[in-house]
């Protein structure tokens, strides 16, 4: 099996490292993950590039090759590119001359395969990825980026686009797979499983809520079902669903008089043992059925800070 490596982004770090490898394992349960500092390197029959499109904190992805310590040593068991770039991420401590060292690399490699180094458009991109024990090389060819959906109608303080796709993968679903989201408002979760080839369920209690996930489905010839009812709906439909991603209303956002917690009581004690949950709140709410789930506390600001729940 290949191996391949993903420097993740600043942001939730603890989250893009389990968002790479929920990913990968729901292709392939038997991948073998380990990481260092912002760096996640996999062995996975998974292609790097499929688990890259899919995910939402992962600044730079390809092949790994292995390690080495002077530059002389570099060797990539890869035929000649028409073109190639060098690029050093350093995620160590110590400073590092990166220009110096992509230049004595490049300099190397375009002796060896008398290729023209393009830093705009390269066919092949050598990466050197150095951490505070290792120096690891790896390569990737041209990548196609993230294709976005779009969002015709917004609201104010809806769940953001990249969390809201980083659950959908938390969720470990495939595509064929169904997710439902009881709390659907503008469909935010729903187009970016659809975009990821997931089919999808939506429910709202406010019915000119249903409508803009309509718009906005409809934008980008989605076809997801959405129903205008409570989230008590699950029960009707849960022979049909995979798994349950879902972004409980708060605030403004709640037209419900029911309190923040009893309304996840509430609509815990309806959902499947058996179910994946992956639902994101407003922390301060200690509930017990979801004792042993995985968290991520997400800061907003001083006064809120969401978790995201795993279960």
């Amino acid at each position: 099996m290949p191996y391949s490596f993903f420097v993740l982004s600043r942001q939730h770090e603890e989250l893009a490292r389990d968002e790479v490898i929920a990913i990968s394992k729901s292709y392939d349960p038997k991948a073998i993950f380990n990481s260092e500092s912002r760096l996640v390197i996999g062995r996975s029959v998974i292609p790097w590039n499929k688990i890259f499109q899919r995910a939402t904190f992962v600044r730079l992805s390809g092949n790994i090759v292995g390690t080495f310590s002077e530059p002389s040593e570099i060797y990539l068991p890869i035929s000649k590119p028409d073109s190639f770039a060098c690029r050093t991420i350093n995620l160590s401590s110590k400073k590092v001359d990166l220009s110096s060292l992509e230049r004595e690399i490049g300099t190397i490699l375009k002796r060896k395969w008398n290729s023209k180094v393009s830093l705009s458009d390269p066919h092949l991109t050598v990466y050197l990825i150095i951490t505070d024990t290792k120096q690891y090389l790896g390569y990737s060819e041209i990548n196609v980026g993230l294709k976005r959906p779009k969002k015709v109608i917004k609201r104010p303080h809806e769940l953001d686009w990249r969390l809201s796709r980083c659950m959908v993968n938390l969720s470990g679903l495939k595509e064929g797979k169904t997710l439902c989201d009881p709390f659907c408002g503008t469909g935010t979760i729903l187009l970016e499983a659809e975009s990821m080839g997931i089919d999808t369920i939506g429910i709202d209690f406010d019915g000119k809520m249903c409508d803009i996930t309509k718009r906005n489905l409809a934008e980008n010839g989605y076809t997801s079902r959405v129903i205008n009812s409570t989230y008590h709906h699950i029960e009707r439909i849960s022979d049909k669903i995979d798994a349950i991603v879902t972004d409980l209303p708060y605030g403004t956002a709640s037209k419900s008089s029911t309190s923040p917690k009893k309304l996840i009581k509430d609509f815990l004690s309806i959902i499947p043992k058996k179910k994946k949950l992956v639902m994101v709140y407003k922390k301060g709410l200690d509930i017990e059925d979801l004792s042993g789930a995985k968290k991520y506390e997400i800061y907003r600001h001083k006064s809120l800070t969401r978790v995201i729940s795993v279960r």
